[in-house]
């Protein structure tokens, strides 16, 4: 009996022994008398390799499904790494916990952070610098107006004033003609009332005298209007007369600064009731003297060329805001005094110009010239049309002989020339019109503003599509 049992035991150790071969694990003979077991130091757990017995069939069937896996991934050598002998019955599968590489999570963290970055920059740029660059080519048309009329009135049509200015030119002449004079001086006066409230009339031949006593006489009968107040100050009635020298000579002529009425001397009214020189008094002369006959007042008259000149330099400086002034808008006129005497063939004689105008309000004309030229034109339109340049336009009476005075009250004339109009679209407007809209859109709104021949959109960034939301973001060029 106790022999079958050691046969027993030292068949069950071969075996053992084969089995730890198979999968590599040490064999430690527990069966020599020698060995002691000796009590073991305490030390921190560890792990125990778990040992799993399969049949060579299990362990064949095992690596072919393995083969026919690794084959798919493409990794034909992976099983070889997993099983050291294929003959092997029995296999020993270990795992060891791992902790995740630190340096594979630093990455990550980088990557993150450039992503991040790159979407920071993209949203700065696509909101700091969105903007719209809207370049827009206006319209413009030349037309030709060729003598178009047109009619001025203080009521229903172009509105206008009236300008007069004069000039005296004084030119060196010598004399050929002469005669025996007994010739009175002549001139203007203004007459004054700040004694009544009440016009004073005079009649004519009524004496008055000048500063220094010499008489004149009123030629036509006179009344003085009376004096009027305002903010408790006396304002004179005035009435314009001429008069004559008392007696002949040269005496008289000249420009006294007072003139008093004789019948009032002695009386409040006489400082009161007064006169004032208008034009100057001429033509006083006595025995032989030289005047101008009629072919040296031609010959004088035809070498006068810058009076006119002068006088229209003059006017242009005194042209009130708003109103336009043309060169052939006016009436030329200039004369001798037909009273000038000299007691010398040698002297001076005064040639005295005189120009009056037509002053036309800009504004008025230049919209009734748009509405000649477009005559289907709404306010809409007219409004974004800029003021044309009427001064390059010429300008003629209808009626050649037409006489410009204080009275005119309408008249008609023609324009000549060609005009440029330029079309200025509503900045404020086209912007609100093209906030937050398609790019694909844009050239329908375009099309709706007559007044754009052409027009292009760049936006930035390249990739947007829309225009932005705000319309300081939107800038309108006009490109002349």
């Amino acid at each position: 009996m106790t022999k079958r049992v050691l046969e027993d035991i030292k068949l069950n150790k071969n075996n053992a022994s084969n089995t730890a071969k198979t999968v590599n694990i040490p064999v430690v003979n527990t069966f020599k008398p020698e060995v002691k077991i000796e009590p073991k130091p305490e030390s921190k757990p560890t792990i125990t390799p778990i040992v799993e017995t399969k049949t060579k069939e299990e362990v064949k069937t095992e690596i072919n499904s393995e083969k026919k896996s690794e084959s798919i991934t493409g990794n034909k050598y992976e099983f070889l790494k997993k099983h050291s002998s294929f003959n092997n019955s029995n296999k020993r599968i270990s795992y060891t916990p791992q902790m995740p590489s630190k340096r594979r999570f630093n990455k990550i963290i980088l990557y993150a952070f450039i992503i991040s970055i790159i979407l920071g920059v993209f949203y700065l740029f696509s909101t700091t610098f969105f903007i719209a660059k809207v370049t827009v080519v206006p319209k413009s048309k030349i037309f030709n107006l060729d003598g178009q009329e047109f009619l001025a009135s203080k009521k229903n049509g172009v509105p206008f004033e009236v300008m007069i200015v004069d000039d005296t030119e004084s030119k060196s002449v010598v004399l050929t003609s002469s005669r025996e004079a007994s010739d009175k001086a002549k001139g203007q006066i203004t007459l004054y009332n700040s004694y009544s409230n009440k016009p004073i009339k005079f009649t004519a031949g009524t004496f008055i005298s000048d500063e220094k006593g010499k008489s004149y006489k009123i030629d036509t009968a006179v009344s003085v209007p009376g004096y009027t107040t305002k903010d408790s100050k006396i304002i004179p009635g005035e009435a314009v007369v001429s008069i004559t020298s008392f007696l002949p000579g040269e005496a008289y002529n000249g420009s006294p600064e007072m003139f008093y009425i004789n019948s009032f001397k002695n009386t409040d009214k006489y400082k009161k009731i007064y006169g004032k020189v208008k034009s100057p008094l001429v033509g006083g002369a006595l025995g032989s003297v030289y005047f101008v006959d009629d072919g040296e007042k031609e010959k004088i008259l035809s070498n006068v060329t810058t009076s006119r000149d002068k006088l229209l330099k003059k006017m242009n400086a005194l042209v009130p805001e708003g109103y336009i002034l043309y060169k052939d808008a006016v009436n030329y006129s200039y004369n001798i005094d037909p009273n000038f005497l000299s007691k010398t063939p040698n002297t001076k004689i005064d040639i005295h110009g005189n120009l009056s105008a037509i002053l036309l309000k800009r504004e008025e004309l230049a919209s009734l010239v748009i509405d000649k030229q477009l005559p289907d034109i709404n306010r809409a339109e007219k409004k974004e049309i800029l003021e044309p340049d009427l001064s390059s336009l010429s300008f003629n009476f209808t009626d050649k002989n037409f006489i410009i005075n204080k009275e005119v009250e309408s008249f008609e004339f023609e324009l000549k020339g060609n005009l440029t109009l330029n079309w200025n679209p509503d900045v404020n407007k086209l912007q609100t019109s093209l906030v937050g809209k398609n790019k694909a859109d844009i050239p329908n709104i375009f099309k709706q503003d007559p007044g754009i021949t052409s027009a292009s959109v760049k936006i930035i960034p390249f990739w947007a599509k829309k225009v932005p939301l705000k319309t300081e973001k939107i800038n309108i060029i006009m490109k002349k």
